[in-house]
């Protein structure tokens, strides 16, 4: 089974209006991890995704401010639509795929609140969480101070959500 996280609501298909990481074309992405499509889902404005895998095959989180995933998931739905098979879906990386053409969605699953969804994929063991208060504090200040050194490059959303969460840990 192929997942797509989203908060957006009522979809038949997944449109390829994503930009694709291996070719630069337009594509719709899926993903065999369920655990990372529910990190996908979050409002667009907020495109801070902290989260990879490594080379214990699972998905490890860090948060880089205070209570990060409450603050980001906590309370907010999700979906997560599907497909049964890759048919028709290039596999471009790992747990990865995509497609040029929009894709007919087979099913959706409701997500009431992403981050006790999360909780929950933690405590089975698929994802491992680094809380802003565990990672040391050398390196909490050099992620901040890197987003207010980049602030001028981002979006006037982008920019809005930084000042908002990491001024108060800027130098």
């Amino acid at each position: 089974m192929l997942y797509h996280g989203t908060w957006i609501k009522g979809l038949h298909a997944i449109k390829a209006n994503a930009t694709s990481h291996a070719t630069g074309q337009r594509v719709a992405y899926f993903t065999a991890d369920r655990c990372y499509a529910l990190v996908c889902c979050r409002d667009a404005a907020n495109n801070f995704v902290t989260m990879g895998l490594r080379e214990d095959g699972k998905q490890h989180y860090y948060e880089r401010f205070p209570d990060q995933l409450k603050t980001l998931y906590g309370g907010k739905a999700g979906y997560l639509y599907y497909v049964e098979t890759a048919d028709g879906l290039t596999n471009t990386r790992g747990r990865t795929w995509e497609s040029s053409a929009d894709v007919r969605v087979e099913g959706c699953e409701t997500v009431e609140d992403v981050y006790a969804a999360l909780l929950e994929e933690e405590a089975r063991g698929a994802l491992i969480i680094h809380r802003y208060d565990e990672i040391d504090p050398a390196e909490q200040k050099m992620h901040a101070n890197y987003m207010k050194e980049h602030l001028a490059e981002q979006t006037e959303a982008m920019r809005q959500f930084y000042i908002a969460h990491f001024s108060a840990l800027w130098d």
